[in-house]
């Protein structure tokens, strides 16, 4: 098991120092390379003298490579994302307070999007070609289909402006665990981007479950005279929860992505409002540290999902030594 973890943190250290390269490399193909801050920052003093001195001051001045080693030495042990010059603030401390409301709303919505597909895949695999699970398919094919967008603006034409009432967005200022204390405001977004993901989510359920309904050792079971509750249960399930765990890790890339989109439309202080202000700014460092921030955070949750997967099912991480 130790052997396969370290495989795991490997491939997700290899595949970050792409991003890494990536979000790095693209400043270089902004107006006037890697010195366009230089004109933002001196404004009418921006002479060519006068940006050659400003990008000695802040090592542009260094060979590609070197400038890549130095970031990423400044990321991996200081957590250092880059400095906005148009905010004259570091990144990390911009984004600091928008986080932890993101990845709440995120975590919230994973949490219950899990909780309602697992069963309802369940149950539509036992009860499949029936009125119920045709009509799980049909509700699961038009969430599947629906804009993150729409699906907001739809929620909160009905359930704002119409009866019940609800608010149309949570309270402003408010700590990342209001999520928990006050979660009236809250029930909105979640409920919007918990649908997001939903869909796919109870469809996935379905098939494993389905597959594995199919297998020897289930007619095994049943010959042997256990009920059907026990046989979805115990065998069902247990075989079917490796690739849902895997599901579930992929899914934090949807989930990120799908709640800029909310908090933007719900107008919550996370990271989606942050993204589009620098967006709108042009404060490319912060647009860059906000993507880098998100693709660690979606290498951790798909590491996670492996080591659980490795634990679930330990056939994995046999077949991954070789053997």
């Amino acid at each position: 098991m130790f052997a396969y973890i370290i495989r795991r943190i490997v491939q997700s250290v290899f595949v970050l120092l792409i991003v890494m390269l990536v979000t790095f490399t693209l400043p270089y193909f902004q107006d006037h390379s890697i010195l366009g801050p230089a004109y933002a920052t001196l404004g009418t003093k921006a002479t060519p003298a006068n940006v050659k001195i400003w990008g000695i001051q802040h090592g542009m001045n260094h060979p590609y490579v070197i400038r890549f080693i130095t970031y990423v030495g400044q990321v991996f042990f200081h957590f250092n994302l880059g400095h906005s010059y148009k905010q004259n603030m570091s990144v990390v401390q911009i984004i600091s307070l928008y986080v932890p409301r993101t990845i709440w709303l995120a975590f919230t919505s994973l949490m219950l999007t899990a909780i309602i597909a697992i069963p309802l895949g369940i149950a539509q695999a036992s009860k499949r070609n029936t009125r119920f699970d045709y009509t799980g398919t049909g509700v699961a094919f038009i969430l599947y289909g629906v804009p993150a967008f729409l699906l907001c603006q739809l929620a909160l034409d009905f359930f704002s402006f119409h009866f019940p009432h609800l608010p149309s967005s949570p309270p402003s200022g408010v700590a990342p665990w209001a999520i928990f204390t006050n979660p009236i405001g809250f029930i909105l977004p979640v409920a919007c981007l918990t649908l997001l993901s939903l869909a796919f989510l109870s469809r996935f359920m379905r098939g494993a479950v389905l597959e594995v309904l199919v297998q020897d050792y289930m007619r095994t079971a049943k010959a042997k005279g256990c009920s059907n509750r026990r046989t979805l249960m115990r065998h069902a399930f247990r075989n079917a929860l490796g690739p849902i765990v895997v599901i579930l890790g992929l899914s934090i890339p949807g989930l990120l992505g799908g709640a800029l989109i909310i908090e933007e439309v719900f107008n919550y202080g996370g990271l989606g409002i942050q993204t589009v202000a620098a967006a709108q700014n042009l404060d490319i460092p912060v647009i860059l540290g906000i993507t880098l921030l998100i693709s660690i955070l979606t290498l951790a949750g798909n590491l996670i999902a492996d080591i659980l997967l490795g634990v679930v099912n330990p056939r994995i991480r046999v077949e991954g030594t070789g053997r």
